[in-house]
Order: structure tokens, then C-alpha cells, then sequence
């Protein structure tokens, strides 16, 4: 999917970390602090107890590993001007959370995918974060794609807005009218699936393929009936009397209406291969800081909006409205687990791969289980 303001898709943001830390981690001194005993038995007890607490005081070492070191290691992170790309990235970098970490980070938003890509390949950025569907085209292309962390659930931001004056009685409606798109953006998925579930003939619709900054203007003009895209032009649409039909998890159509599962829109953390190999205390350190970030944007929504809003040249209205239709989590959940799926097969039997993708093929679990083995949490087929 295409996100940021011009071209944005989740298929844009892989963003790696280059750090170099520390890999030891402290051994505890409370056994023998703690051995003043008078019997075996005692000496025993006192023995298991240091044992856990020198296991404790050794993981919370080695979470702080690279910020103990006094220096901060640079790197640099790819996002785009979007709250769903880049929201935690720029919350974490504003709010400190990455120096925290140990790490100097160089945030750079774009607004072009194929620079991403670019510089990805050519080892000059470290994270990106990518969406399922970008990561499932990446891995048939040949790519090396490593997603070690889902950040976020955009599924209701991914939307279909119509003129003000559109009136339906039904989705078949929408047979002969004209519709917005942007070429290669999964929120299409979201229409051949609604398509699919109401009877709709998909080829019936007319497609005119614009860039999702020239949908607001056709929209206006009646060039086209209505539009598939992602927010924040759905907002401003109906700041202009458009209404919004679907989204990826919400229908507004007069015969379905309700929750609805056309697009689970997942993003995540990518890093190499190869990176994660040689830096997995680095890639501590970054999902660490972004896990920061998630709470602060899940605790004080409307002041990280006033944070992201001023960087990604938003208002502060827009973004907290946009915000709001995000679920921010860094958990690989069964959701999660189950859109790979999902996304993979309508690629599949879309003909935009070859072969089918699987979860393992673009993920590794290892860095989140080592934070925290409870945000990792699905049931493999």
C-alpha cells in the first residue's frame, strides 16, 4: 500500500539500524552478599535466590547495553511524511527515547519509494518500516526483508470515499462509475474484496489512476464518482462533502454496514538479514525506543499529534483525527500472523507474485521474544 502524502502505500518505509554496542552483559554479586548462612540448607536457598537475581540484574544489563556506553551510535531510519509510516519513529526521536536507547538517529522522511528502496539496497539507511503487502513484493523481487516487529494496524485509515452528491441504494452502484486509484496500492485489495463479499462486478468499475494528491481535485470536479486511497484524503475529502463508503475494517454501504474484514493493513520494522545478524543489541535498541514511543502515542494521543503534526507539515486536527483510526502495537499477534496470509493469497491469485509468501519468509520473532516474549503471541498454521 502506498502511505505519506504523495505516494504513500505501506509499501514504503523498511528502515534499518547501524549500531555498534555492547553484547556483555553484568553478572550480580548478591550470591555472595548473600551467603552469611549458618547451615547447607540456608546456603542452599540463599544460592537459588542469587541465581534468579543475577539472571534479572543480567537482562535488565543487556537491555541497557548500548546506552550504557555513554556514546550514542548513529544511524539512519527511513519514514515518509505519514503518522502511520513514520508516528512512533517521530515521537521517538523528538522525545528522546531513541538517545535513551543509545542511539543518534538521522530521521529521514520521503516521499518517493523507490529512494527507500535505493537506499536500503545500498546499505545507506538501517530500518525502514514496510508493510505486509510492500514486504510480500519485496521477498518476490529477491529482496533481503527482515520484519522484527509489527508497530501498527492502519486497517481503517486505508479508504473509499465518494462525491457528496453520490447516492447508492447498494454497492452494485458503483458498477460504471469511475474510481480513483493509485497503481499498486493494497487498499485495491479492500475493493475487490467488498467487490466480492456484495456481488459487485469489479471490472464494471471504471478505473482512472491518479496520485492520491490529485483524488480531492477530480473528486471535486466530477472527473471521478469516487476515490481509494488512504488518510488523510479521506478526511479532507469530507471536509469538502465527500463521504466515506469504506475502509479497510469499516463499511458505511447502505447493505452492509458494520465491521468488515476487506484490508488488514499491518506495518513493521524491516531490517536485513544480514544486519540482524551481525546487530541484534542494536535492534534491541530500536524497538525498544519504538515501543517507548507506542506507549506515549496510546497514553497522550493528542500530544504526540501535536509532536508528529509539525513534522509531517499536518495540522494538529488532521493528525489526532488520523491517529485515532490506528491501533499502535508492537505485538506479533494473531491478526497479525493471519493478514500475511491473507495478503499473500489475493497477491497470489492477483498475479503481483509468482509464488506464495509465508509469515517466516519475511519475519524473525527472535529480537521482540528476547524483549518480551509475551508480544509475540500466534498460532502458526
Amino acid at each position: 500500500m502506498k502511505k505519506g502524502l504523495v505516494s504513500i502505500l505501506l509499501s514504503t518505509t523498511l528502515v534499518f539500524l547501524a549500531l555498534t554496542g555492547c553484547g556483555s552483559t553484568g553478572s550480580g554479586s548478591s550470591a555472595s552478599e548473600n551467603t552469611d548462612t549458618e547451615t547447607s540448607t540456608e546456603s542452599e536457598s540463599v544460592a537459588e535466590e542469587s541465581t534468579d537475581e543475577t539472571t534479572e540484574e543480567s537482562t535488565a544489563e543487556a537491555t541497557e547495553d548500548i546506552a550504557a556506553t555513554g556514546e550514542l551510535t548513529p544511524i539512519t531510519v527511513l519514514g515518509e511524511y505519514d503518522p502511520q509510516v513514520s508516528g512512533q519513529q517521530i515521537v521517538a526521536k523528538e522525545m528522546g527515547f531513541f538517545e535513551e536507547e543509545g542511539l543518534d538517529v538521522d530521521l529521514q522522511l520521503l516521499t518517493e519509494p523507490s529512494i527507500s528502496t535505493a537506499m536500503v539496497a545500498s546499505g545507506e539507511a538501517q530500518f525502514y518500516s514496510i508493510s505486509n503487502g510492500q514486504a510480500i513484493k519485496l521477498v518476490e523481487m529477491g529482496s533481503e526483508v527482515c520484519i522484527i516487529a509489527p508497530v501498527i494496524n492502519a486497517s481503517n485509515t486505508q479508504v473509499v470515499v465518494g462525491r457528496g452528491d453520490l447516492e447508492l441504494t447498494s454497492a452494485k452502484d458503483l458498477e460504471g462509475l469511475k474510481m480513483g486509484y493509485t497503481d499498486g496500492a493494497d487498499i485495491i485489495i479492500a475493493v475487490k474484496n467488498m467487490c466480492k463479499d456484495l456481488g459487485v462486478d469489479y471490472d464494471a468499475i471504471e478505473l482512472v489512476n491518479l496520485q492520491a494528491a490529485d483524488m480531492l481535485a477530480s473528486l471535486e470536479k466530477g472527473d471521478i464518482d469516487f476515490f481509494a486511497a488512504w488518510e488523510p484524503w479521506g478526511i479532507e475529502a469530507e471536509k469538502n462533502g465527500g463521504k466515506v463508503l469504506f475502509t479497510g475494517s469499516k463499511s458505511y454501504l447502505p447493505d452492509n454496514e458494520g465491521d468488515v474484514n476487506y484490508l488488514t493493513f499491518e506495518m513493521g520494522i524491516d531490517v536485513s538479514k544480514s544486519y540482524l545478524e551481525s546487530n541484534p543489541e542494536e535492534c534491541k535498541a530500536y524497538v525498544r525506543a519504538m515501543m517507548k514511543a507506542t506507549d506515549y502515542i496510546n497514553e497522550n494521543l493528542e500530544e504526540a499529534a501535536a509532536i508528529i503534526a509539525p513534522v509531517i507539515n499536518l495540522d494538529t486536527e488532521t493528525c489526532v483525527e488520523i491517529m485515532k483510526k490506528n491501533v499502535y502495537t508492537v505485538q506479533f499477534d494473531q491478526t497479525y500472523y493471519d493478514s500475511v496470509g491473507m495478503m499473500s493469497s489475493y497477491m497470489l491469485e492477483s498475479g503481483m507474485i509468482t509464488k506464495e509468501v509465508k509469515f517466516e519468509d519475511f519475519t524473525d520473532t527472535s529480537i521482540l521474544e528476547a524483549i518480551d516474549p509475551s508480544r509475540v503471541n500466534y498460532t502458526a498454521e
